[in-house]
């Protein structure tokens, strides 16, 4: 088998050689300025995110998805053989937390909304909240969060918004719609989709672990 593996390697470094002295012809690639704004979007990694390729963007949602699902159910069995004790709360963190919490939910918003006119998008907004879900769970704790936001129905939102970004997707595609409402709604439900699936991530973690 090693044998195997070192032949395909080096046929694939072989082929990648090929490819930067040029022995493939390179199509002509169009100017992304003229595609992002037939999208109606200034950001054209927005406009090929969620527009040229967005079926790969869906998929990878899918992706995501089902990856969060494995994380649950992988670590529903497992323990670490010697519980960790919670990270001590301190009145600094606690008031870290009280004072942050807010900044960081209106930046997620403006990082989502705003993402088809510059730097953004729904994936690092979503990045961003989970972010301020761990500063929560450090400051009170992890079991008391997930009380607090109702964990138990948030399985439903997510799995719902994915629904929705599916749904909303084939409808614009079928009818050809564009423009910068769909970016913003499809960018809004992407960072739900991942601030959900990332805070399930931390708290099946903590589970298995014992404590932030």
């Amino acid at each position: 088998m090693k044998w195997a593996a070192g032949v395909a390697i080096t046929g694939l470094m072989a082929l990648l050689a090929l490819g930067v002295i040029g022995v493939f012809p390179r199509p002509e690639l169009p100017d992304p300025e003229p595609v992002a704004l037939s999208w109606g979007a200034r950001n054209a990694v927005a406009a090929i995110v969620l527009g040229v390729r967005l079926w790969d963007t869906l998929f990878e949602i899918l992706v995501y998805a089902m990856t969060i699902a494995g994380v649950k159910l992988g670590l529903r069995f497992l323990r670490w053989e010697k519980r960790v004790p919670p990270v001590a709360e301190t009145p600094l963190l606690r008031r870290s937390a009280d004072i942050l919490l807010g900044p960081i939910v209106v930046f997620t918003v403006y990082v989502a909304a705003s993402g088809h006119l510059g730097p953004g998008g729904g994936f690092p907004a979503g990045a961003l909240l989970g972010t301020g879900l761990l500063l929560l769970a450090l400051a009170k704790g992890v079991e008391r969060v997930s009380a607090e936001i109702h964990e138990e129905a948030l399985d439903w939102v997510e799995y719902g918004a994915i629904v929705v970004i599916l749904g909303l997707a084939a409808v614009l595609l079928l009818l050809g719609r564009r423009g910068a409402p769909y970016f913003i709604a499809t960018n809004l439900l992407i960072a739900l989709e991942v601030a959900i699936g990332a805070w399930v991530a931390i708290h099946r973690f903590a589970l298995s672990r014992g404590e932030v």
